[in-house]
């Protein structure tokens, strides 16, 4: 993983953030990043890929994505892909709902029913965030809970899933699936791309076009998101931990921890904010 195509943002956000933009096949590709925030992705209209941990879904107008502080993800533009799109950031303190959903990432669609009402209640939050005065704290907090609970209503928790990948990536997302779930493995580029049933050099750039990372870029993540988790619910010694989620060198497992969290596993086990 490198700090040229996988960045963690450590954004000191102290408000609530919203922005409405558009994003297509016309701009740079977006790297593959996590931060320190909670984030939320929801298309206004076109439509997009967008690789969230092992997967990557097809979003159309009305899709959304809830996205946890550390969670690999990011939007995906094949040619002629656009959309338009409203983004909110936020940090743990603005949360006020206490439910287990705000404690994954997940996914979904606000119904067409709905979409005009939540529309409406995303205008409101910008407008607030343009007009700062006495109030707007108060108010985009308010927002953001209503905007939270919309969403959660209509989770893939209890709604039908978005669109996974066209039958054209199935491969790939065979491949990430098999990655996902043998990462403490020693997993070489020829065992996965036999998985994909393609040749490992057609899987190296067909991978990389379609999820935005490397083979290796997204198997150090894989290992380093579950050996974060592993630092800060079980007692295993760093050592212990590199050698269980797949790093047969614990320098290197140390050394990209910090280029990847800005910590070193020891510090972050003691501060992990």
């Amino acid at each position: 993983m490198t700090a040229a195509t996988t960045k963690c943002c450590l954004r000191d956000m102290k408000k609530i953030v919203i922005t409405k933009g558009r994003r297509g096949d016309f701009l740079p590709p977006q790297p593959d990043h996590f931060h320190n925030f909670y984030e939320i992705f929801y298309l206004l209209s076109g439509q997009c890929h967008y690789l969230l941990r092992d997967s990557v879904y097809r979003l159309t107008r009305g899709d959304f994505v809830f996205i946890q502080p550390g969670e690999l993800h990011h939007s995906l533009y094949k040619e002629g892909e656009s959309c338009e799109i409203c983004l909110i950031t936020f940090k743990k303190e603005h949360l006020l709902i206490n439910s287990g959903l705000t404690q994954q990432s997940f996914m979904g669609s606000v119904p067409a029913l709905y979409q005009e009402a939540f529309d409406g209640l995303l205008s409101r939050m910008l407008s607030e965030h343009a007009h700062v005065d006495e109030y707007s704290d108060a108010f985009m907090s308010t927002y953001l809970q209503e905007v939270l609970l919309a969403l959660m209503r209509h989770s893939v928790l209890a709604e039908k899933e978005p669109d996974l990948l066209n039958a054209r990536d199935a491969d790939i997302l065979l491949a990430t699936k098999y990655i996902y779930n043998n990462f403490k493995q020693h997993l070489t580029l020829e065992e996965v791309s036999a998985v994909a049933a393609l040749s490992p050099t057609w899987f190296s750039k067909k991978f990389k076009l379609t999820t935005g990372m490397g083979f290796k870029e997204y198997l150090n993540y894989v290992r380093l998101k579950h050996a974060r988790t592993a630092l800060l619910t079980t007692d295993s010694s760093i050592t212990d931990i590199a050698l269980e989620y797949g790093f047969n060198d614990s320098n290197y497992f140390k050394d990209l921890f910090k280029k990847v969290y800005g910590k070193s596993p020891r510090e972050f086990r003691k501060n992990p904010d």
